[in-house]
């Protein structure tokens, strides 16, 4: 049993350090040549009682009617105690 548990141990770091020395560089910044865009919201981009907002809160809220409905299915399967 302790040879089966040594040689899983010497698997496990010769098979990690293989995938660490496979793995390339992690990138940690923007390719280069891509620009750097920050957008600062306008005021004059937010008309909160347009057609459009209006249109997109219904959407929004049909979708959140439905969700609910989909979760309290979800959790009346599960059958969980809650005492």
């Amino acid at each position: 049993m302790r040879t089966f548990l040594a040689t899983s141990i010497v698997a496990i770091v010769l098979i990690s350090s293989w995938v660490v020395a496979e793995a390339g560089p992690v990138a940690t910044s923007a390719p280069a040549g891509a620009p750097v865009v920050r957008v600062q919201p306008r005021g004059g981009n937010f008309t909160p009682h347009s057609r459009a907002n209006e249109v997109e809160q219904k959407r929004l809220s049909t979708f959140d009617a439905r969700q609910e409905k989909l979760d309290e299915t979800l959790d009346n399967k599960l059958s969980i105690c809650r005492c």
